[in-house]
């Protein structure tokens, strides 16, 4: 036992080195949700709270992950990206782990485990550890909640569901969609244990209010503001029928996201259908030697993708159905295909179970090396090769910092330069545009324009800037330019 949990420890280690490999030329990626992360840890680590840089509590995201990441710079002493980076390889290890230590508690056999962890590592739920967001905590904290609900299934021992519990209030607090989880756990225990009814209701009670006393420090928290911000509100707009084509064509691409893995999908199709009736047995077998790991699972792949699609109609229309949002599933998904290759390998059909290995491996591989490649070589969102070695940002490292700055690219100046700059108005706002205009020509303020910033164009643009300014304000640059006032000697 101790030397196979060795091999465990082993491979997660060597997951994390891989990513580490990767992540190190450019550090992590950086979107939208990044730079409000970032400037919330940036305030905890001045002992500011849990608030953007006017003050104001934030919210809109969950406060953990931020948290975590100032806890790290604080204690190790370093900058907070070098954190960020630490921690998402800390937690990709522990994910690698505690699922290789989940299906050790479903008794599969430990050569399987290990190919198991090896096709964890290949697939793209390691994408997720990629990016300086919440996403890699929450897998961790949500495979950490699976693993102890499986201990009290197999016990019985209350402890082990109240560790769930506690899992379950972390991982709301890393990610709020985490509560369709949690909803799975509870429909588990209220209908499913072979308990007398009010056994059950006891189990309940003690799993919801361990959750509830996870996260009402932070409900508590949010009080001591006099005017915090309104979250998330519900209005209607159902969602559309594109994003749920997203979500299956998110699905297909875990597992057939290249043309090998359609080739081989092919191949290994038409292997197991000549076995067919050998599937069907152990696939009914498979299910009654594992009721209740299989059930739960079947709850997640159903109820999560269906608060997903309440959650966008009528609270949060912008959430995408991509692999950053869908991939907890996958890694369950994985272990069902691996608790199926377990009863294959014990009854001889040990063909089915490495054609079934060998696929995945291949499937996974070719559809995430391009992901890891690009961002070896070029790095990932506001932090992609393009602006490290942006000129125009460049420029502006040796410039005077007080002056108000406008630009269409706001976040870089935060990860870049880190400085606050003004979005440009929107081509609608004339008043704004007037005051721009006013400012520019009295030197109180200058525009960075980038380029390659070309998701934002309903703000003004350089054919606007060019018509309304001298054109000795400008300053041209590579992959951009700067416009300000040109002072006078």
């Amino acid at each position: 036992m101790i030397h196979s949990n060795l091999k465990f420890h082993c491979l997660a280690l060597i997951g994390a080195a891989l990513l580490l490999l990767v992540i190190l030329p450019y550090k992590l990626g950086f979107s939208p949700d990044s730079i409000a992360y970032m400037e919330v840890t940036e305030n905890l680590v001045s002992g500011n709270g849990i608030t953007d840089n006017e003050g104001h509590l934030v919210n809109h995201w969950p406060p953990l992950f931020p948290m975590l990441v100032s806890f790290v710079a604080t204690i190790i002493n370093v900058e907070i990206l070098q954190a960020g980076l630490i921690l998402q390889i800390f937690l990709f290890y522990l994910f690698l782990l505690i699922n290789m230590l989940i299906l050790r508690e479903l008794k599969v056999n430990h050569k399987l485990i290990i190919f198991f962890g090896i096709s964890l590592i290949f697939s793209q739920v390691s994408v997720n550890f990629l990016n300086f967001l919440s996403e890699g905590l929450f897998l961790v904290l949500l495979s950490f909640s699976f693993y102890f609900f499986l201990r009290w299934i197999q016990t019985g021992k209350s402890l082990n569901l109240y560790f769930c519990s506690l899992a379950c209030g972390l991982f709301f607090l890393s990610r709020y969609a985490g509560i369709a989880f949690l909803g799975c756990y509870s429909l588990f225990i209220l209908f499913f244990p072979e308990e007398k009814v009010v056994q059950r209701f006891k189990n309940l009670f003690g799993f919801l209010f361990t959750f509830m006393l996870t996260i009402s420090p932070w409900f508590i928290y949010q009080n001591f503001f006099d005017t915090p911000p309104v979250g998330r509100e519900i209005a209607i707009h159902l969602i559309p029928v594109g994003k749920l084509q997203d979500m299956f064509i998110t699905f297909g691409y875990w597992f057939l996201g290249s043309r090998l893995a359609i080739v081989l999908f092919t191949g290994v199709f038409l292997f197991y259908l000549l076995k067919i009736k050998v599937i069907k047995k152990y696939a009914l077998e498979t299910y009654k030697t594992n009721r209740s790991a299989i059930f739960i699972i079947v709850l997640f792949l159903i109820l999560y993708p269906a608060f997903l699609i309440i959650s966008i109609s009528f609270f949060d229309f912008w959430t995408p159905m991509t692999n950053r949002i869908l991939s907890p599933l996958l890694s369950f998904l994985l272990i069902l295909i691996f608790l199926f290759f377990q009863k294959l390998w014990r009854n001889g059909e040990n063909k089915l179970a490495y054609a079934g290995i060998v696929f995945l491996f291949l499937s996974f591989s070719s559809s995430l090396f391009p992901v890891l490649k690009n961002h070896y070589l070029s790095g990932g969102g506001y932090a992609k090769k393009m602006w490290v070695e942006s000129e125009t940002l460049s420029f502006l490292k040796d410039q005077n910092p007080n002056i108000l700055t406008y630009s269409n690219g706001v976040e870089l100046g935060k990860l870049h330069l880190q400085q606050d700059f003004e979005l440009l108005p929107k081509m609608n706002e004339d008043l704004k545009m007037e005051n721009l205009k006013e400012n520019i020509c009295r030197g109180e303020a200058q525009i960075v324009f980038l380029n390659e910033v070309n998701w934002r164009n309903y703000l003004v643009n350089e054919h606007w800037l060019r018509e309304n300014f001298n054109k000795n304000y400008f300053i041209p640059l590579e992959d951009g330019f700067i416009l300000r006032k040109i002072s006078d000697e």
